[in-house]
């Protein structure tokens, strides 16, 4: 299977501690997101051929894009909001779903991925029931939708801001990474439409903090909401949402990749089959 560029090992600059110890860079975070949260859910009142479950569908093959190809942790949160602020803007048809998902991975990892994913790779993941001159035309019709405003706050750019805050950040690594996993996952679900991102990202770093069983976790409940100013009865709804959505999940090993995967092949690339994404019930067990 031919991958994308980023499916390389990158080298990646480290925390800034006064970009991460400013409080004006978090406070701008918070006064700026909801410029980029739809102001309705568009299943409801604009979407004419659309339902919650295609969403579901579509954002689902998009993480497993993500995943097969390494994306950078941001993409795909930054994906799915394209979409969802395109869908508050365009009404379409349900077969353009996946085409829209594809556009928006390309112009996602564009803007928050050292090299972008290739259209004909995108192709190939939708078995090419879309060619490159549907995504390059798409990729204009996006922008123009979304004003050409691309620089959207998502729950990702809050994970490091709160962690690297308060002390019980020592874990910050194994932390951070099962709270990007839990983001991912979140931003598949119909919920994360009109959710605020510090909102969700306060809900996954509580979810996996509190599986990683790590000590405190009343105190870190309490530091998480004081830093993002989200009401702890909010934060504990969320959160629950969030433990569901794992708990409810088909526990499962995952196979190794050369058996699990299907490929299709067709010229230069393969399209991968997939089956549904499996999670584990306990956070321990997420394989990353």
């Amino acid at each position: 299977m031919a991958r994308s560029p980023q499916a390389d090992s990158s080298l990646y600059a480290k925390l800034d501690p006064t970009y991460f110890s400013d409080d004006r860079v978090l406070l701008n975070l918070l006064n700026d997101e909801h410029l980029y949260v739809p102001s309705f859910n568009y299943f409801n009142t604009f979407q004419t051929d659309l339902q919650p479950f295609m969403r579901k569908v579509v954002t689902t093959w998009m993480l497993e894009v993500c995943e097969e190809q390494m994306c950078e942790d941001q993409v795909l949160p930054l994906a799915i909001n394209y979409m969802d602020r395109f869908l508050c803007a365009c009404n379409i048809k349900r077969q353009q779903l996946q085409m829209l998902g594809a556009t928006c991975l390309l112009l996602a990892s564009k803007v928050r991925s050292s090299s972008h994913l290739p259209i004909d790779l995108l192709c190939a993941y939708t078995d090419y029931s879309v060619t490159h001159e549907h995504i390059s035309s798409w990729e204009l019709l996006v922008l123009s939708k979304l004003k050409w405003n691309l620089a959207s706050i998502t729950a990702f750019d809050y994970v490091d801001q709160i962690i690297s805050r308060h002390p019980w950040g020592v874990h910050q690594d194994l932390l951070r990474r099962h709270a990007h996993t839990l983001i991912a996952v979140f931003y598949t679900e119909t919920n994360s439409i009109q959710t605020p991102p510090s909102l969700i990202a306060a809900a996954c770093i509580t979810s996996a903090y509190r599986g990683l069983k790590l000590p405190v976790p009343l105190i870190v409940t309490v530091d998480i909401c004081a830093s993002t100013g989200v009401e702890q009865s909010m934060l504990e709804n969320l959160v629950q949402f969030v433990d569901q959505i794992v708990e409810g999940a088909v526990v499962q090993t995952p196979e190794p990749r050369a058996t699990q995967d299907k490929y299709v092949t067709s010229g230069e690339f393969e399209s991968p089959t997939y089956g549904q994404p499996e999670t584990p019930t306990e956070v321990d067990n997420v394989y990353f």
